[in-house]
């Protein structure tokens, strides 16, 4: 639900969400397409160039992203190395729905769109579910360092490695806002919050053990 307040997908039933101080349903939407981006969990990739599928603009629109924007994005999301291995580089024809790439794959090209825009909320809904936990760590930390990249992330996260990046965490239990600092703060005084964090970390060493004794 707050995901899509955020972007707009819907708009509350009560109460306002504001960006900057501003309602954002008195901001027009192709201007809020600009300055909020979502990716969601599950990417959509169309049957066309990796560039027509981050850019989402025609070859020859003046207004679309160049190149280096194009790379810039494509680095930042981690998939640089991965599109220059694809046959024509950019000009690579993508199968239907990204086919011919992984899930995780998939997931960073489509992040790759959203930094193209420079938008200043990024708003990631799970999107790296299907992405390297290393990769992943690799990505959220270089939101922070990219000079320019300096969007606010509002991150729905289930790997608590990814949570253990954040500035602020909110813990959230039936649509109310229960806690909120940071995740040293909320294991501390947040027994409900500890209680995932523990049981996060239990599940995740009894993988690491079932992949361990597999071998």
């Amino acid at each position: 639900t707050m995901v899509s307040l955020l972007s707009r997908l819907q708009d509350p039933s009560s109460g306002r969400v504001l960006l900057d101080g501003v309602d954002v349903r008195d901001v027009a939407p192709e201007t809020l397409t600009r300055q909020v981006a979502l990716v969601a969990q599950h990417a959509f990739l169309f049957e066309d160039t990796v560039r027509a599928n981050v850019t989402l603009a025609d070859q020859d629109d003046p207004t679309a992203p160049d190149d280096d924007a194009v790379w810039s994005a494509l680095r930042l999301a981690r998939v640089d190395d991965v599109v220059r291995e694809l046959p024509g580089g950019l000009d690579a024809p993508l199968g239907e729905r990204g086919a011919n790439l992984s899930g995780g794959q998939r997931q960073r090209l489509a992040i790759a769109r959203a930094l193209v825009r420079r938008p200043r909320l990024l708003v990631l809904d799970d999107a790296t579910s299907a992405v390297d936990p290393r990769v992943e760590q690799e990505i959220l930390a270089g939101f922070r360092e990219a000079e320019g990249a300096g969007a606010t992330v509002v991150m729905v996260a289930y790997r608590m490695s990814s949570v253990l990046l954040a500035d602020e965490v909110v813990h959230l239990d039936g649509g109310t806002v229960v806690d909120r600092g940071t995740h040293a703060e909320l294991l501390e005084r947040d027994p409900g919050y500890r209680e995932l964090a523990t049981a996060y970390q239990e599940e995740s060493g009894r993988r690491a053990a079932a992949l361990e004794e597999a071998r």
